[in-house]
């Protein structure tokens, strides 16, 4: 299960203007448009372009900033020759589309959104190629029926369409909302938020991450849904102006970051992972609280199944975020992988889909 720090006070608006603006800025002619193929050569990428990467994060979260702090700390960036600097961002793709980030990591829709906006960004690799979507109900509430004339919620805000997605599992698991009479609520963006609402009895239903469970369990909640979905959930992005003037520091970037996500996941995803001690350590050298994860069991310790060892992405993973999040359709340009599909080759990887794992 996903253990964050929840998006506090992320500004939406702000957000979504700054990305109209730079969609402005690209032009309506630009949105649809591909750059040339890239060729890179065979063998051993060249010397880094840029050496100092800065990646923008949403939020200080220790799953989506982990890759990063290992490969730091266990010297990957290093032997390729560079450094990395972990910010967080309100506004990831307008970071990164500005100059402000070089990489970042986005949620899929968002980026889907502002590529067909026509803002100038690419997508390089794939972050987290699966997605738990965990619900927690009222004790009372034992089946979907019960929710009959109560209030829920399946976001933070209106328009986030990770809404649709969380209706489609629910369905799936059995408790289709089509035909029951309840009522959508939004509280705000973060998941404590939606816990608050749930422990004073205004809601009935709501999706929970990790640490959002033991208020949860407290007051005596029931999980009637806990589902994995390989399902992209975000993604890397990059400027495309830095795309095309840096190709052998994105392979380099990735081939290490590629080396961090292996040791996190070994032996696989869905396997108690080996490395766990060593990991939390560096967690905590880097000022994380892993003290509710010493000593714990669970294969899901390290949330390594949200992972796939080859930061796997293509063109079924961006059309599955559109049919899913009920998006209009927008062509994926594959020549974007290309460093990607470098960075693995160097690495003896392929870019397999993610295999189903039992869950949780």
């Amino acid at each position: 299960m996903r253990r964050s720090i929840p998006r506090y006070g992320l500004a939406a608006a702000a957000g979504l203007a700054a990305l109209a603006l730079l969609a402005g800025c690209a032009g309506a002619g630009d949105a649809g448009a591909d750059a040339e193929p890239v060729e890179l050569a065979a063998g051993e990428p060249g010397a880094a372009e840029d050496t100092e990467i800065t990646v923008a994060i949403p939020f200080p979260d220790i799953t989506m900033y982990s890759m990063f702090v290992l490969a730091t700390d266990l010297g990957y960036y290093e032997e390729e020759g560079l450094t990395v600097e972990v910010i967080t961002a309100d506004n990831v793709t307008a970071a990164v589309a500005s100059g402000s980030a070089d990489i970042g990591v986005e949620s899929t829709g968002t980026v889907i959104e502002a590529k067909r906006g026509g803002v100038e960004v690419d997508l390089v690799s794939g972050h987290y190629c699966r997605q738990n979507f965990d619900f927690a109900t009222q004790k009372d509430i034992t089946k979907v029926e019960d929710l009959e004339g109560t209030s829920i919620v399946l976001a933070g805000t209106p328009g986030d369409p990770a809404e649709f997605q969380r209706a489609q599992v629910l369905a799936e698991e059995g408790w289709d909302l089509e035909g029951v009479n309840v009522e959508i609520v939004y509280p705000g963006p973060g998941s404590e938020s939606w816990t608050e609402f749930f422990v004073n009895d205004k809601i009935t239903l709501q999706p929970f991450y990790g640490d959002d469970r033991p208020a949860l369990e407290e007051h005596g909640a029931n999980f009637p849904v806990e589902a994995l979905r390989n399902w992209a959930n975000d993604v890397m992005v990059a400027g495309s102006g830095y795309v095309e003037e840096n190709p052998n520091t994105l392979v380099r970037f990735l081939r290490a970051t590629l080396k961090a996500v292996d040791y996190v996941t070994a032996p696989a995803p869905g396997e108690f992972p080996e490395n766990v001690d060593e990991v939390l350590d560096i967690y905590e050298a880097n000022d994380f609280d892993v003290s509710a994860l010493r000593g714990s069991d669970s294969v899901w310790v390290l949330d390594g199944h949200l992972a796939c060892e080859n930061l796997y992405f293509d063109t079924e993973a961006w059309d599955t975020t559109i049919e899913t999040q009920k998006l209009q359709p927008l062509e994926f340009d594959e020549s974007q992988l290309v460093y990607l599909l470098k960075a693995q080759e160097l690495l003896g990887l392929d870019n397999e889909g993610p295999a189903t794992l039992p869950y949780p």
